[in-house]
């Protein structure tokens, strides 16, 4: 790890800051985008190509497969996913994780950066009263070209740090892409182990390995 004080932290959302919403309630979702552009028998592979972590080349397939439109197909599979977690938000089971209230004690500008949609992003912190801890989101907009912008791209890390005119910030995630994007911006990078990802072994290898948020800020 570089020997530099970090001028920034930089936080991903979910499975970082809040929990991760059930695969059950995502493939529900999903199955109903597909009802929603006219296919009423998507298949479970189908379903789960366009639920999460999708590429667009694989989106287009999809599409092609049932004769929709890829564009009007992600529509409605973005529409859908934000209800649901506004819902799971409402619901208390998308949460803050225990840790999270130690960052009212992070000295150094903090941002978001997100795979998931800002408008969820925003909404969660909202309803968590969350917002306070950071001063800039940087997170997908409901598009088929963000789906090119999105981790491990490094783009959203960038303008997050360009947002809070941080040069050296710590990256704090807790997945492969996560790390990647770090690292193609330059940043030093810190895999935060929580009970989803406690075991999953990764192909490269992050600045440094923390199991809670207190961990984080001994860093700073």
């Amino acid at each position: 790890m570089t020997e530099a004080r970090y001028d920034g932290l930089l936080l991903d959302h979910d499975g970082v800051i809040v929990t991760l919403c059930s695969q059950q309630v995502l493939r529900a979702a999903t199955t109903d985008a597909f009802v929603d552009a006219g296919v009423s028998n998507p298949t479970p592979d189908d379903v789960d190509t366009i639920m999460i972590r999708v590429r667009d080349d694989d989106l287009c397939a999809v599409a092609d497969r049932y004769r929709v439109d890829p564009d009007q197909l992600w529509q409605y599979r973005e529409q859908r996913t934000e209800q649901a977690l506004r819902r799971e938000t409402r619901a208390g089971r998308k949460a803050p994780y225990e840790d999270v209230a130690c960052l009212e004690h992070v000295e150094v500008p903090t941002g978001i950066v997100s795979n998931n949609q800002a408008r969820i992003v925003e909404f969660v912190l909202q309803a968590h009263g969350l917002q306070e801890y950071v001063e800039t989101i940087r997170a997908r907009e409901p598009t088929r070209e963000s789906l090119r912008e999105k981790k491990p791209e490094p783009r959203y890390l960038e303008a997050a740090a360009a947002d809070l005119d941080c040069s050296n910030p710590l990256y704090v995630g807790d997945s492969e892409s996560d790390v990647v994007a770090g690292q193609r911006a330059g940043f030093d990078t810190v895999l935060l182990r929580r009970e989803h990802n406690a075991t999953r072994k990764l192909e490269v290898e992050p600045t440094v390995e923390v199991e809670s948020l207190q961990a984080v800020l001994e860093l700073l």
